[in-house]
């Protein structure tokens, strides 16, 4: 069936009108099979996701939200009472997520097994009955980075039907926002027999591209290469942590010391880079820090141009970068892959570690844009909303929770656009996606106002997958 979709707007490429067949953008030219009347709406090509995690952000739901906590006591209180809404027992373990700042583990004192994860995901404390119920030292305290993350795989899983539930949540919530490309930003080999067995029971609705670290990546393409909209985009590797924590890796020194978490070694990030090279996989490397950017810029200026153009590196978040690391990075053709949301929620924070000169230049987008440097814009789901409009939103808006203002490293809308899309989709190096053109998929978003104009109050009002509707904001998502 060929559709006509008339009296619209397409603000990233012009004109009033496109045609879809099937599930493609086709010619806007007649004969049609039906028309319809977009009462002037706004229309864009659907968000690529450009970085997250959506198990995690779906795992997020079956967890206790720590916000609004700033005492132990506060998050007992949020544990117990999201185990009575639950109806856990006494025994079973609470994950407390997106604590702003970590209590000390004698503060938690209690008999139900207790874990307060820090929002950034780097961090967090398990109190002492979580630390017997999981076999962990009974002197752990607050743990970070490799620390932590290997502490978090002996959380049990919870139940598979809930996670199922939670799952096909996320799905719904990633296209409520006009995503109908997913990532899962690392898919760690604990992961596997999960995802299996999510994917056996129902195809996900939007595509799915996750990235293990090089160590898993064979195994991983062997157990999914006819896994059905899921597919290994690369290899992902980590760097070094999170600047709210003082542990991205830095060039100089953090306000009152120190440098930051260095989690690999430049050799050991060189074999990477040639693992991926072989492999002509992409490679996504985790690098908050002007540190972390050095030892990644360093590997690739080793490799050959052909190699670099294989693995098509991405530096995640890309937080702290100087005009010389971007003057290096275009000659390199690497990626950055910005997450402004942190101007808004953690600028303050960054005032205080990083000093006012380098906490202004938080993801310089303007820098790299100056530079004619394809950046792409990500949330870092369940960091923050899998909302890429947040994500765009803070790239040209630049303040502070407290009002600061960042503006020096602003881009425009129609910038952020570009990057949450057309950039998007070249990150992945999928030319189907990201543009209402002939021949792309027909993945769009029908708008409700127009972003060009007014950020603030624009928002998606329906997202369209391989060229039917998926979701509509008074109606349920459909399963093309």
């Amino acid at each position: 069936m060929k559709i006509l979709f008339e009296n619209c707007t397409l603000p990233l490429s012009g004109g009033a009108c496109f045609a879809v067949e099937g599930e493609f953008f086709v010619p806007a030219r007649p004969p049609y099979d039906r028309r319809v009347d977009l009462g002037g709406a706004c229309v864009l090509p659907a968000f690529p996701d450009a970085h997250s995690h959506i198990l995690a952000y779906a795992l997020s739901l079956l967890q206790a939200d720590g916000a609004a906590c700033s005492t132990a006591q506060d998050f007992l209180a949020a544990a117990e009472a999201f185990a009575r809404e639950q109806g856990l027992g006494q025994g079973e373990l609470v994950t407390v997520k997106n604590a702003q700042a970590l209590p000390e583990q004698g503060a938690l004192d209690s008999a139900r097994p207790i874990h307060v994860q820090h929002v950034s995901g780097h961090a967090g404390v398990f109190n002492a009955a979580a630390l017997r119920l999981l076999g962990l030292p009974a002197d752990m305290g607050i743990a970070q980075e490799k620390t932590y993350l290997a502490a978090t795989k002996r959380v049990p899983m919870p139940a598979f039907e809930a996670v199922g539930r939670t799952f096909q949540a996320a799905q719904r919530a990633y296209l409520a926002h006009g995503m109908t490309t997913a990532q899962e930003g690392f898919l760690s080999r604990e992961m596997f027999p999960l995802y299996r067995r999510l994917l056996a029971e129902a195809p996900p609705l939007p595509d799915i591209v996750a990235f293990p670290s090089p160590d898993s990546y064979d195994e991983a393409c062997r157990l999914f290469c006819a896994a059905p909209r899921f597919c290994i985009g690369g290899v992902k590797i980590f760097l070094d942590g999170s600047p709210q924590l003082k542990t991205a890796l830095l060039r100089e020194p953090y306000e009152g010391g120190g440098m930051g978490a260095q989690e690999m070694t430049p050799a050991q990030v060189y074999e990477a880079c040639r693992f991926a090279a072989a492999r002509g996989a992409q490679l996504l490397a985790h690098c908050n820090g002007d540190g972390a950017a050095r030892i990644l810029l360093g590997a690739l200026a080793r490799l050959c141009a052909k190699g670099r153009r294989a693995i098509r590196p991405v530096l995640i978040h890309a937080q702290i970068l100087g005009d010389d690391q971007l003057d290096e990075m275009a000659r390199l053709g690497a990626i950055p892959s910005f997450f402004p949301a942190h101007v808004l929620h953690w600028g303050d924070t960054h005032l205080k570690n990083l000093g006012r000169m380098r906490a202004q230049r938080i993801s310089p987008a303007r820098s790299a844009l100056e530079r004619g440097i394809p950046f792409t814009l990500h949330q870092d789901t369940p960091v923050c909303a899998p909302d890429p409009l947040e994500g765009a939103r803070c790239a040209v808006q630049r303040r502070t929770a407290s009002g600061e203002d960042f503006s020096c490293q602003a881009i425009g809308a129609r910038e952020a656009l570009i990057a949450l899309t057309q950039n998007a989709a070249a990150q992945y190096g999928d030319a189907r996606k990201g543009r209402i053109a002939p021949g792309c998929r027909a993945d769009f978003v029908v708008m409700e106002g127009d972003p060009l104009d007014d950020l603030n109050s624009a928002r998606v009002a329906a997202t369209w997958l391989r060229g039917a509707p998926v979701y509509e904001r008074t109606a349920q998502p459909r399963r093309p």
